[in-house]
This record gives C-alpha cells, structure tokens and sequence, in this order.
C-alpha cells in the first residue's frame, strides 16, 4: 500500500492538484521505502514524508462557504487524476468501504450503548436499503481519497484555501459520490445549517467534475451512512480500547448530526443538494 500511495502522491504532485504535496523523500541508500527490523526480527516498512505547512480544518473556528467550494474543487481535482490509476494494493478489505455498510453495521450495531442509538441507526439503514441499494448499478466507479475528515484536510493561514489532503491510508476503489459525501459528512459536524455547509462543498465538487442527478439525490442517504458507520465501528474499536481518548473524537458532534440530519425530510435534502448544483 506504501507503494501504491507513492504512486498517487507523484500524480498529484505533476498534475498540480494541491499547492503542496507530501511526497516521499529518498532513503540515504536511495529508496523509498526502508525495511527495518526490530529486537524480535520482525521487519517493518518505513518512510518519510515531509511535513507539510497548513492549518487542519478542524482547528478553523469557522468555515467560509469560499473554503468548502475550494474543498470540493480539489477533491474532484484528486479524483480526475486518478482516473486511469489502478494498482493492486486498492484491493484490500476495509472498514470503511461504503458498498460494505450494511455488512458492518449488522456486524457492530448491537455494540452500540441504548435502543435509541440502533433505532436512530437503523432509520438511515433503511433509507439506504430503499433508495441507494436499487440505484447502486447507475453509480460511477473511481479511486478516491475516502477520508477526507477535518483533520486530514489542511487549509492556509486565512482558512478560504486547501492546500493539501493528508493520510491516504483508506484510499480505494468506491463510488464516486462517496469522495464529495464523506467530506460533506465532516464538515456538516457542529454547524447550524448543516444542509448549506454540504451544498457549498458538492457545488464545488460537481462544477470541476460534473455529478448525475442520480448521484446528488443519494448524498443525503451517503452522509447518513457515513455517520452510522462511524459510530459503529467506534462502539467496536472502543471495546477493544477503552483508554483510547481519540477514538471518540468527533463521535458526539456525530449523533448529533444523525439526530439532526433525521428531523430533516429526505426530499427537502435531496432538493437543497439539487438545487446547491443548479439542478433546479
């Protein structure tokens, strides 16, 4: 998988998608990739990346609607320039992998704390069982980033400009609308106008790579997946570390947003997010 994120970290780079790229830096014996091993013989990969100036989105005390249009404009940016980019380390299992949700929510859900939280879960469940799981055929397929969460995007000092996206550890084969919907999904977390926040980021989106009617009208269905998984795969992942303070990091400002995102009418969504890209 290193080898296959240096690959797309050196297509970024040449077709100028960020302002900076971490791209990796030459071992002293001129490789890339370093194996190194530890008092047991066990052998590790290593590599260095350089750091990167920026400002994480999450840090921003607010976020200007010039930002998250620039947020969508890079990500479709990323998208295109992996358009033809295919390497064996994208086909692995993961957690994360949207087509897979329902298989991890069966798996997790019954981890989750109260009654409450499965009944709240399975509301979206069944909105994406009704109207993604029928369209799913109509969804076009690409390489994406997978995460783009507001501690991987970084921004300039003034916060209207991204300037690189971090941690390609997720990246794979997926639907396209899901690159757009899981960056919506994070910048939506505790803001007033939620709907807004998605639509100034999937207009930014869809004016550099075009989105169907089709794909714009599941985002809705999308984020709230996304947001069920998340609060899932913590329930599980806290299980087994308990102590581990930052796996619980954006998991209340998450069901809140499930709780607000529910008292929204799918229709009313699905038309906002339309009209945010100039279908209506």
């Amino acid at each position: 998988m290193l080898e296959c994120q240096h690959q797309v970290f050196q297509q970024l780079a040449e077709a100028q998608v960020f302002p900076r790229v971490a791209t990796a830096v030459e071992s002293v014996n001129g490789r890339l990739i370093e194996t190194v091993s530890d008092a047991r013989g066990n052998n590790h990969y290593c590599r260095v990346l350089p750091f990167l100036e920026g400002r994480m989105l999450a840090d921003l005390p607010e976020l200007a609607p010039q930002l998250l249009t620039d947020l969508g404009h890079r990500l479709a940016l990323l998208d295109k320039a992996l358009t033809s980019f295919s390497h064996p380390g994208l086909k692995r299992p993961l957690l994360w992998h949207m087509p897979d949700a329902l298989t991890i929510l069966e798996k997790y859900k019954p981890l989750l704390a109260n009654n409450g939280q499965r009944i709240l879960v399975e509301t979206f469940e069944s909105g994406y069982r009704e109207r993604l799981l029928p369209r799913q055929h109509d969804l076009r397929h690409a390489v994406i980033h997978n995460d783009a969460n507001r501690a991987n995007v970084l921004v300039d000092e003034v916060g209207l400009e991204v300037v690189s996206i971090i941690d390609f550890g997720d990246m794979m084969n997926s639907w396209l609308i899901v690159e757009p919907a899981i960056a919506a999904t994070y910048v939506m977390l505790d803001q007033a106008n939620p709907l807004g926040m998605a639509g100034d980021l999937l207009r930014g989106y869809h004016q550099t790579l075009p989105l169907t009617t089709t794909e714009i009208s599941l985002v809705y269905d999308l984020i709230g997946m996304r947001l069920c998984m998340s609060v899932c795969i913590n329930a599980y992942q806290t299980r087994l570390n308990p102590d581990n303070e930052y796996l619980n990091t954006d998991i209340e400002a998450a069901w809140n947003l499930l709780s607000k995102l529910h008292d929204i009418n799918h229709a009313d969504a699905r038309d906002a997010l339309l009209a945010a890209c100039h279908y209506y």
